[in-house]
Protein backbone atom coordinates (compact mmCIF):
# COMPACT_ATOMS: atom_id res chain seq x y z
CA UNK A 1 0.00 0.00 0.00
CA UNK A 2 1.88 3.38 -1.26
CA UNK A 3 1.36 6.14 1.35
CA UNK A 4 0.17 9.35 -0.32
CA UNK A 5 2.36 12.12 0.99
CA UNK A 6 1.12 15.44 -0.25
CA UNK A 7 3.83 17.86 -1.20
CA UNK A 8 5.12 19.21 -4.44
CA UNK A 9 8.77 19.58 -5.14
CA UNK A 10 10.08 22.52 -3.16
CA UNK A 11 13.56 23.42 -4.29
CA UNK A 12 13.90 25.86 -1.40
CA UNK A 13 12.93 23.26 1.18
CA UNK A 14 14.92 20.59 2.89
CA UNK A 15 14.92 16.83 2.80
CA UNK A 16 13.79 15.08 5.95
CA UNK A 17 13.19 11.44 6.79
CA UNK A 18 9.47 10.73 6.77
CA UNK A 19 9.32 6.93 6.50
CA UNK A 20 11.35 4.56 8.65
CA UNK A 21 13.05 1.47 7.23
CA UNK A 22 10.58 -1.05 8.73
CA UNK A 23 7.59 0.75 7.20
CA UNK A 24 9.28 0.86 3.80
CA UNK A 25 10.20 -2.82 3.97
CA UNK A 26 6.62 -3.61 4.98
CA UNK A 27 5.25 -1.70 2.01
CA UNK A 28 7.41 -3.33 -0.65
CA UNK A 29 7.27 -6.80 0.90
CA UNK A 30 3.49 -6.60 1.03
CA UNK A 31 3.37 -5.51 -2.62
CA UNK A 32 5.53 -8.45 -3.73
CA UNK A 33 3.65 -11.00 -1.62
CA UNK A 34 0.31 -9.69 -2.85
CA UNK A 35 1.41 -10.21 -6.46
CA UNK A 36 2.57 -13.74 -5.63
CA UNK A 37 -0.69 -14.54 -3.85
CA UNK A 38 -2.81 -13.11 -6.66
CA UNK A 39 -0.92 -15.03 -9.35
CA UNK A 40 -0.82 -18.35 -7.50
CA UNK A 41 -4.47 -17.99 -6.50
CA UNK A 42 -5.59 -18.07 -10.13
CA UNK A 43 -3.43 -21.07 -11.07
CA UNK A 44 -4.43 -24.71 -10.90
CA UNK A 45 -3.13 -26.09 -7.66
CA UNK A 46 -0.41 -28.15 -9.30
CA UNK A 47 3.33 -27.67 -9.48
CA UNK A 48 3.43 -26.32 -5.95
CA UNK A 49 1.04 -23.40 -6.46
CA UNK A 50 -1.00 -24.55 -3.48
CA UNK A 51 2.04 -24.31 -1.20
CA UNK A 52 3.09 -20.99 -2.73
CA UNK A 53 -0.38 -19.57 -2.12
CA UNK A 54 -0.44 -20.81 1.48
CA UNK A 55 3.03 -19.51 2.31
CA UNK A 56 2.46 -16.11 0.73
CA UNK A 57 -0.88 -15.77 2.49
CA UNK A 58 0.58 -16.58 5.89
CA UNK A 59 3.51 -14.24 5.21
CA UNK A 60 1.04 -11.45 4.43
CA UNK A 61 -0.79 -12.20 7.67
CA UNK A 62 2.52 -11.94 9.57
CA UNK A 63 3.24 -8.55 7.98
CA UNK A 64 -0.24 -7.26 8.75
CA UNK A 65 -0.08 -8.42 12.36
CA UNK A 66 3.26 -6.64 12.72
CA UNK A 67 1.86 -3.50 11.09
CA UNK A 68 -0.96 -3.40 13.63
CA UNK A 69 1.54 -3.37 16.49
CA UNK A 70 3.86 -0.93 14.70
CA UNK A 71 0.90 1.35 14.18
CA UNK A 72 0.62 1.62 17.95
CA UNK A 73 4.26 1.85 19.04
CA UNK A 74 6.26 2.67 15.90
CA UNK A 75 7.64 5.85 14.36
CA UNK A 76 5.48 8.96 14.28
CA UNK A 77 4.42 8.68 10.63
CA UNK A 78 3.56 4.98 11.08
CA UNK A 79 1.32 5.47 14.13
CA UNK A 80 -2.41 5.30 13.55
CA UNK A 81 -2.94 8.00 16.16
CA UNK A 82 -0.95 10.42 14.00
CA UNK A 83 -2.78 9.98 10.71
CA UNK A 84 -6.19 8.43 11.40
CA UNK A 85 -8.62 11.35 11.44
CA UNK A 86 -12.34 11.89 11.10
CA UNK A 87 -14.44 12.97 8.09
CA UNK A 88 -14.06 16.66 8.96
CA UNK A 89 -10.29 16.45 8.59
CA UNK A 90 -10.71 14.87 5.16
CA UNK A 91 -13.06 17.67 4.09
CA UNK A 92 -10.67 20.36 5.38
CA UNK A 93 -7.82 18.65 3.53
CA UNK A 94 -9.73 18.57 0.25
CA UNK A 95 -10.63 22.26 0.61
CA UNK A 96 -6.99 23.15 1.22
CA UNK A 97 -5.66 21.46 -1.91
CA UNK A 98 -3.50 23.81 -3.93
CA UNK A 99 -3.22 26.44 -1.22
CA UNK A 100 0.17 27.70 0.01
CA UNK A 101 1.65 25.70 2.87
CA UNK A 102 -0.20 22.57 1.82
CA UNK A 103 2.62 20.30 2.85
CA UNK A 104 1.96 17.20 4.95
CA UNK A 105 4.64 15.02 6.49
CA UNK A 106 3.40 11.45 6.29
CA UNK A 107 -0.10 10.38 5.29
CA UNK A 108 -2.66 12.97 4.28
CA UNK A 109 -6.18 12.52 5.75
CA UNK A 110 -7.39 11.25 2.38
CA UNK A 111 -4.49 8.82 2.05
CA UNK A 112 -5.15 7.61 5.60
CA UNK A 113 -8.60 6.45 4.50
CA UNK A 114 -7.02 4.52 1.63
CA UNK A 115 -4.39 2.96 3.90
CA UNK A 116 -6.95 1.86 6.48
CA UNK A 117 -9.25 0.43 3.83
CA UNK A 118 -6.45 -1.61 2.27
CA UNK A 119 -5.21 -2.88 5.63
CA UNK A 120 -8.72 -3.95 6.67
CA UNK A 121 -9.47 -5.65 3.35
CA UNK A 122 -6.08 -7.37 3.16
CA UNK A 123 -6.43 -8.66 6.71
CA UNK A 124 -9.95 -9.93 5.97
CA UNK A 125 -8.69 -11.61 2.80
CA UNK A 126 -5.77 -13.28 4.57
CA UNK A 127 -7.94 -14.53 7.42
CA UNK A 128 -10.61 -15.93 5.08
CA UNK A 129 -7.89 -17.65 3.10
CA UNK A 130 -7.05 -19.71 6.18
CA UNK A 131 -10.44 -21.43 5.84
CA UNK A 132 -10.70 -21.52 2.04
CA UNK A 133 -10.73 -24.67 -0.10
CA UNK A 134 -11.12 -25.64 -3.72
CA UNK A 135 -12.75 -28.90 -2.71
CA UNK A 136 -10.08 -31.01 -4.39
CA UNK A 137 -6.42 -30.10 -4.11
CA UNK A 138 -6.20 -27.12 -1.81
CA UNK A 139 -7.28 -26.48 1.75
CA UNK A 140 -6.36 -23.51 3.89
CA UNK A 141 -4.50 -24.22 7.14
CA UNK A 142 -7.71 -23.96 9.20
CA UNK A 143 -10.21 -25.26 6.63
CA UNK A 144 -10.90 -28.36 8.70
CA UNK A 145 -11.85 -26.31 11.77
CA UNK A 146 -15.18 -25.04 10.39
CA UNK A 147 -18.30 -26.55 8.86
CA UNK A 148 -18.45 -27.29 5.15
CA UNK A 149 -21.09 -24.59 4.64
CA UNK A 150 -19.05 -21.90 6.36
CA UNK A 151 -15.97 -23.12 4.52
CA UNK A 152 -17.78 -22.74 1.21
CA UNK A 153 -19.08 -19.27 2.09
CA UNK A 154 -15.64 -18.06 3.14
CA UNK A 155 -14.08 -19.50 -0.01
CA UNK A 156 -16.55 -17.58 -2.17
CA UNK A 157 -15.90 -14.35 -0.29
CA UNK A 158 -12.16 -14.97 -0.52
CA UNK A 159 -12.34 -15.25 -4.29
CA UNK A 160 -14.55 -12.19 -4.69
CA UNK A 161 -12.48 -10.02 -2.40
CA UNK A 162 -9.35 -11.14 -4.21
CA UNK A 163 -10.68 -9.65 -7.45
CA UNK A 164 -11.72 -6.46 -5.62
CA UNK A 165 -8.24 -6.11 -4.11
CA UNK A 166 -6.58 -6.52 -7.49
CA UNK A 167 -8.81 -3.73 -8.79
CA UNK A 168 -7.96 -1.49 -5.84
CA UNK A 169 -4.25 -2.20 -6.33
CA UNK A 170 -4.54 -1.08 -9.95
CA UNK A 171 -6.35 2.10 -8.87
CA UNK A 172 -3.61 2.73 -6.30
CA UNK A 173 -0.83 2.41 -8.89
CA UNK A 174 -2.76 4.63 -11.29
CA UNK A 175 -3.17 7.28 -8.59
CA UNK A 176 0.55 7.25 -7.83
CA UNK A 177 1.37 7.67 -11.53
CA UNK A 178 -1.23 10.44 -11.82
CA UNK A 179 0.39 12.33 -8.95
CA UNK A 180 3.78 11.91 -10.62
CA UNK A 181 2.78 12.89 -14.15
CA UNK A 182 0.09 15.51 -13.56
CA UNK A 183 0.95 17.05 -10.19
CA UNK A 184 4.71 16.47 -10.40
CA UNK A 185 4.56 14.93 -6.93
CA UNK A 186 6.85 11.96 -6.46
CA UNK A 187 5.30 9.46 -4.05
CA UNK A 188 7.64 6.63 -5.01
CA UNK A 189 11.09 7.93 -4.08
CA UNK A 190 10.19 8.68 -0.43
CA UNK A 191 9.00 5.09 -0.01
CA UNK A 192 12.40 3.93 -1.32
CA UNK A 193 14.78 6.35 0.37
CA UNK A 194 12.59 7.32 3.31
CA UNK A 195 13.20 11.01 2.62
CA UNK A 196 11.21 13.75 0.95
CA UNK A 197 11.71 17.44 0.29
CA UNK A 198 9.47 19.64 2.39
CA UNK A 199 9.18 23.15 3.71
CA UNK A 200 12.00 24.50 5.90
CA UNK A 201 9.59 24.95 8.80
CA UNK A 202 8.74 21.25 9.01
CA UNK A 203 10.11 19.26 11.94
CA UNK A 204 11.36 15.73 11.16
CA UNK A 205 9.10 13.10 12.72
CA UNK A 206 10.43 10.89 15.49
CA UNK A 207 11.79 7.57 14.25
CA UNK A 208 11.93 4.33 16.23
CA UNK A 209 14.92 2.01 15.83
CA UNK A 210 14.55 -0.72 13.17
CA UNK A 211 15.79 -3.17 15.80
CA UNK A 212 12.62 -2.55 17.77
CA UNK A 213 10.60 -3.48 14.68
CA UNK A 214 12.60 -6.68 14.31
CA UNK A 215 12.05 -7.59 17.97
CA UNK A 216 8.32 -7.22 17.38
CA UNK A 217 8.21 -9.02 14.04
CA UNK A 218 10.22 -12.15 14.86
CA UNK A 219 7.94 -13.58 17.59
CA UNK A 220 4.85 -12.73 15.55
CA UNK A 221 6.21 -14.50 12.48
CA UNK A 222 7.42 -17.51 14.45
CA UNK A 223 4.12 -17.91 16.29
CA UNK A 224 1.93 -17.62 13.19
CA UNK A 225 4.06 -19.86 10.95
CA UNK A 226 4.34 -22.49 13.66
CA UNK A 227 0.57 -22.45 14.15
CA UNK A 228 -0.55 -22.26 10.53
CA UNK A 229 2.10 -24.05 8.46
Amino acid sequence: MMPHTQAGTNVQGKKIRVWDLPTRLFHWSLAVLFCISAYSGFQDKFDGYDRIHSWSGVAILCLLAWRLVWGLVGSDTARFSRFVTGPRAVVRYLKSLGRPGHDIVGHSPLAACSVLLMLILLTSQAVMGLFATDGMFFDGPLAGEVSSKLRGDLTGLHRTLGVVLIGLACVHVAAVLLYLIVKRTDLISPMITGKKRTGPEKTPPRMISPWAALVIFVPIALALTRWLL
